[in-house]
């Protein structure tokens, strides 16, 4: 966050969020479509005598420099502070901003924690360079870009820094597959308790699904806009670049349209488990009306033959008692006959199940 009262583009940190100072740990790859040369561990001095002797750098750091840093990275690359604020204080939403002859690209990635979490990965994509920094220095989903590059067949040692831009937010994208697919899996499982099983289905792990799908959500939907402003920037991306763009856009609207039919099969899935609780209340309510019934009329005839009146006819009567006795039973037959003529004890008994 922004520190308050600060004014715009400024590299100081909040109080008690301070990125954490030290060494630069930068990784560096400069190439054309002949050479290439790997560095995995740069300074800016390293950088500032490498650029230029090849076309093409990408320079990727891992955790967020200090305000020193950014502002020497940024005199280096000619980085606008806006951006780098951005950089310094990260908003986790991908957006695009173009500053100048530079584009900076915010992209948040899966970081593979549970619960589900991102990290932001800014890119800086200028003339002859890609500048990468990543918010935590823990590891990250780029391992495929770095092949790739090696490979002295692949497009992007003889694309350039546009199309390692699209490989990265590709790359990015497709790490969200698998978060995406296990949790679908998990709104199948519910679903096969709450429509198959005889259990009673868990609304808390409904919720917590629910709960996981919309952050998901949150950071998948913002690239959507992100790509397609991206593919109206001829600046940076040229006609080829843009139709693998729009191929990244289809992968996002596949993860969203993934995510919204889940989102909707597990709201499905709280108020189907709603709704068979109630009903598994109002067949246990049926059940004691029932027993209820049955025994309204033997208590209202045994209150009768209870009475202390002197002139009962059947008080002297010799079958008097067995009298009453089958005049009950015979009371509490006819109420269980015509329950089971309307059906009331199967329904009662029988777990509603999905009809095959």
């Amino acid at each position: 966050m922004h520190p308050v009262g600060e004014p715009p583009g400024s590299l100081s940190c909040p109080a008690g969020a301070a990125p954490a100072a030290g060494p630069l740990r930068a990784e560096l790859f400069a190439w054309n479509r002949e050479t290439l040369v790997e560095a995995p561990s740069v300074t800016l001095e390293d950088i500032a005598a490498r650029r230029g002797s090849l076309p093409n750098i990408w320079l990727n750091i891992d955790g967020t420099p200090d305000g020193a840093t950014l502002e020497a990275l940024g005199r280096q690359f000619g980085l606008h502070p806006l951006a780098l604020e951005d950089v310094l204080h990260p908003t986790h939403r991908a957006k695009v901003e173009p500053y100048d002859k530079v584009l900076f690209v915010v992209v948040p990635i899966p970081s593979g924690a549970e619960p589900f979490d991102t990290e932001q990965l800014a890119l800086f994509l200028g003339p002859d360079f890609v500048v990468t920094i990543q918010e935590h220095p823990h590891g990250d989903c780029l391992d495929g870009v770095r092949r790739r590059i090696r490979s002295a067949d692949g497009r992007i040692r003889a694309r350039g820094g546009g199309y390692l831009t699209f490989a990265i937010f590709d790359a990015v994208i497709d790490h969200y597959f698998p978060i995406v697919n296990a949790l679908s899996e998990r709104v199948d499982a519910i679903e096969e308790v709450v429509v198959d099983s005889r259990r009673y289905p868990d609304m808390y792990a409904i919720r917590n699904v629910k709960h996981e799908l919309m952050r998901v959500r949150q950071a998948i939907w913002p690239m959507r806009d992100a790509l397609t402003a991206m593919m109206t920037m001829e600046s940076w991306f040229d006609q080829d670049h843009r139709l693998f763009l729009r191929n990244a856009l289809d992968h996002v609207m596949r993860l969203i349209d993934m995510l919204d039919s889940d989102r909707s099969l597990s709201s499905d899935l709280m108020d189907l488990s709603v709704a068979i609780a109630n009903a598994k209340l109002g067949e246990v309510t049926k059940v004691l009306t029932m027993i209820a019934t049955v025994f309204i009329p033997i208590t209202f005839i045994a209150s009768i033959y209870g009475m202390n009146f002197k002139h009962m006819p059947e008080l002297d009567w010799v079958w008097g008692y067995p009298f009453a006795l089958g005049l009950m039973l015979a009371t509490s037959i006819g109420f269980l006959f015509m329950f089971r003529r309307r059906g009331w004890f199967e329904a009662a008994m029988r777990f509603p199940r999905r009809p095959r």
